[in-house]
């Protein structure tokens, strides 16, 4: 029941994040859906491909590049003129072993429209030796890249020539496999690169300025510095954010995951630890394609596809659910009809379908509902179709990255069931020569003509600032803050009186990242009825002269009562950062309030304090508040990872060695790097009785594989989709398995022991035959 999912490197499968269980003889893997019932999967050509998809009223897709323009594109940026910067990952499972994959024959493109009719018509190969490419960003000089392992600089020279090229961060991508690694750098409202399938974040500031507090430099050239800071590890494959700098992502099944908080609000205290994340699913995992499915690796499980028992159901064979949940985007264009603004749009690659969900928001939660009832907004027959990453475009319009390549699943975790099926259609051959980009407009709305942003000063930028196209601000803002042109903060200012929340948002954000926010600014922007710019105006006052902060707690004492719990929660997250004592009294207003007991409230507090936690214990102890003084208390005890490894045999530390290197290559993208789990993915490793239990029952489940719900530790975890196990990978022999486990079992504060390659063997041949595990048949 475990399914693909185009992740890191390129395409998540889910299933792949162990491996897969069942692929050995006597496994009942036969094909729930006769040969002759499943459609062809011929190479389409981009007019046949389009006319193969089904679309919702007044939606029209078009070709905008197709190959050779561009071959098995995986991601992209646009510039300030609108021109595409794309990775392409071409040599991307050349067949269906995937062999000579990692060759560096990778291209970084520039794609053109040179007369604006919405077709590419110039390519410029600004990089062509790239191993497997994921992550592309715009910065000053230049860009920023990601091979398979590392993140470099390249000069940008006249004509789009490649001028100097240096190496950013080594261990960018280090860890996971293909499908496990960083990807994206998108570049955030706060003026941060942030990442998927990662716990970092990067900036570029001016040469002259000084790091950040919590980061530190790692790189330096004539343009700018770069730092690098921690982050909150989230994600599979893309990135996106709202019109708040609220990130959105994907999760295993889950089509997108949103933070209701802005990116590390609670990572600010680096003595503190917040357990509690902000995200939240949007929306179901239910898909409805128009075509059968069972092209999927784990398809011949029950539940995966609808209907397979019933021939003549329309959906016969249909893919059930989310498997393959890409680079999801929330729609931030002009084009569109309104009720399409700030919605998210996730693509399905196994299921050949795009799907859109309304975001909804209620206090302290983002959530979401479909909106088309039993229906996507896009999908198509074409099995080849595989829609990996989606972006709202200069001219208002969506467009849609499409890999075409009829293999989905990466090498190691193809199964002799998929196996079959790439085969019998003929998916192994002729890849690797495809790629497409599409644009999907409406009817109901215009295009906007291409920017011209590239060049232009930063005083020319600053109009873009109120454009109604989030590209278009976006852009603005990042090319005004690495001008470092402070002539234009009057201008900028001005658009603060703007009735317009969204104008006074970006210019907030803009200031912030010129570091030249004044007290009289963050007054204007609070004069706006709009909530979120409120919200905005309070979070930027931590860039305020310690000479404003008297009168700007004074202003926070006045918003602590004020009956909005966003307002609240900013106060709370803010107020510690002015260096006052009154701004402790005014968080000690909260704690006496009724939001005390609110979503996030308590660990905003401590978050922002950093540094005065005694100090503030001290203030609220006849509050007795205990949990809070819970929180103050754990401030700087953050307790290091225990090992058992010193009271191994000498035999046993080696096996560890070995498993603690298999771990960071197929387990942490679940459990994560602490083993503590990830929210809405996988349940913790530490301290639990799945881990340190019986061992017949560990090995069981790592090699067989788990479906939830499960409970671990006394809580409940309902698992988005089944834990595969890794019996049947090529990678992992008895030994390997049983390295991981004596790791797992003696690492992240567990001293459970070693288990032998003999162990995993027993349990291997008493366990042949099953395709996996439920909580319920250990009991």
């Amino acid at each position: 029941m475990r399914k693909l999912t185009f992740l890191s490197a390129l395409l998540l499968s889910s299933a792949s994040l162990f491996g897969q269980a069942g692929d050995r003889k006597g496994h009942n893997m036969k094909d729930v859906i006769p040969k002759d019932k499943i459609p062809a999967a011929p190479v389409l050509s981009p007019t046949e491909a389009i006319n193969a998809t089904t679309l919702q009223k007044g939606f029209s897709l078009e070709v905008v590049a197709s190959e050779p323009q561009v071959i098995n594109p995986v991601t992209m940026v646009f510039d300030g003129n609108g021109r595409m910067w794309v990775c392409e990952m071409t040599s991307y499972m050349p067949n269906i072993d995937g062999k000579n994959e990692e060759v560096a024959e990778g291209n970084i493109s520039v794609l053109e429209d040179t007369d604006g009719d919405g077709k590419v018509d110039k390519k410029t190969v600004f990089l062509d030796d790239v191993i497997l490419p994921r992550s592309i960003a715009l910065v000053k000089g230049g860009i920023l890249y990601a091979d398979h392992k590392s993140l470099y600089f390249a000069e940008v020279l006249p004509g789009l020539k490649a001028g100097t090229r240096e190496l950013v961060d080594k261990d960018y991508a280090k860890a996971g496999t293909l499908e496990h690694k960083p990807n994206t750098m998108l570049y955030g409202l706060d003026g941060w690169y942030y990442n998927a399938k990662s716990k970092r974040r990067y900036k570029s500031i001016p040469l002259n300025h000084e790091a950040p507090l919590g980061s530190k430099e790692i790189y330096k050239n004539k343009y700018f510095k770069m730092v690098s800071s921690g982050s909150e590890l989230r994600g599979q494959w893309g990135l996106s954010m709202d019109d708040y700098g609220r990130l959105y992502h994907n999760s295993n099944s889950s089509p997108a995951v949103g933070e209701y908080l802005r990116p590390n609000s609670l990572m600010r205290n680096p003595g503190f630890y917040a357990r509690r994340g902000s995200s939240a699913r949007i929306g179901g995992t239910q898909v409805y394609p128009v075509r059968m499915n069972p092209g999927v690796n784990r398809a011949y499980n029950r539940g995966i596809l609808k209907d397979i028992d019933k021939p003549n159901s329309k959906s016969y064979g249909h893919l059930k659910n989310f498997t393959a949940a890409s680079g999801n985007t929330v729609y931030r264009g002009t084009n569109f009809p309104k009720e399409f603004y700030g919605s998210s749009w996730t693509p399905e690659p196994g299921g050949n379908l795009i799907s859109v969900r309304k975001i909804t928001e209620r206090e302290g939660k983002l959530g979401g509902v479909s909106l088309y009832k039993e229906a996507e907004v896009l999908a198509s027959t074409d099995e080849r179709f595989r829609p990996v990453n989606l972006y709202t475009a200069p001219d208002g319009s969506l467009y849609i990255v499409d890999l075409y390549h009829g293999i989905l699943q990466h090498r190691v975790f193809v199964s002799s069931y998929l196996r079959r099926q790439i085969v019998s259609r003929k998916l192994d051959k002729k890849n690797n020569t495809f790629g497409r980009i599409y644009r999907l407009r409406h009817a109901a709305g215009k295009l906007t003509a291409a920017p011209k942003m590239e060049g232009l000063s930063a005083a020319e930028l600053v109009p873009c600032l109120a454009h109604d196209n989030g590209f278009w601000r976006d852009t603005a803002r990042r090319l005004i803050v690495e001008a470092n042109d402070l002539s234009v903060i009057p201008a900028i200012e001005k658009l603060l009186s703007s009735k317009n929340h969204l104008v006074v948002v970006n210019a907030l954000w803009t200031l912030r990242g010129l570091n030249k926010v004044s007290l009289n600014a963050v007054k204007l922007a609070l004069q706006n009825d709009h909530v979120k710019a409120k919200v905005s105006a309070i979070a930027v006052s931590e860039g305020l002269i310690p000479d404003d902060h008297v009168a700007m707690t004074a202003i926070l004492s006045e918003l602590a009562d004020n009956s909005n719990y966003e307002i609240v929660l900013q106060v709370a997250l803010s107020a510690g950062t002015m260096s006052t004592p009154q701004a402790l009294l005014v968080l000690k207003k909260i704690v006496t309030s009724k939001n005390i007991s609110k979503r996030y409230i308590r660990e905003a507090i401590v978050s922002g304090l950093n540094g005065r936690e005694k100090e503030f214990e001290a203030l609220i102890a006849d509050t007795n508040d205990k949990n809070l003084i819970k929180l103050l208390q754990s401030v700087g005890k953050k307790k290091t990872i225990a090992t058992n490894f010193n009271k191994l045999s000498k035999s046993d530390q080696a096996l560890f060695q070995k498993g603690k290197k298999s771990y960071f290559m197929v387990c942490f993208g679940c459990h994560g790097p602490d083993a503590q789990g990830i929210p809405n993915l996988a349940p913790p490793l530490v301290k639990s009785e799945w881990v340190n239990g019986d061992k017949t029952r560990l090995l069981s489940v790592m090699l067989r594989g788990l479906s939830g719900p499960i409970t671990v530790n006394g809580k409940h975890y309902k698992l988005p989709a089944m834990m595969p196990g890794l019996a049947t990978n090529p990678m992992f022999k008895d030994e390997d398995l049983a390295a991981i486990a004596t790791y797992i079992r003696n690492h992240f504060g567990n001293k459970s022991g070693a288990v032998k390659a003999s162990e995993v063997a027993k349990v291997r041949k008493a366990t042949e035959g099953s395709a996996g595990f439920t909580e319920k048949d250990f009991k």
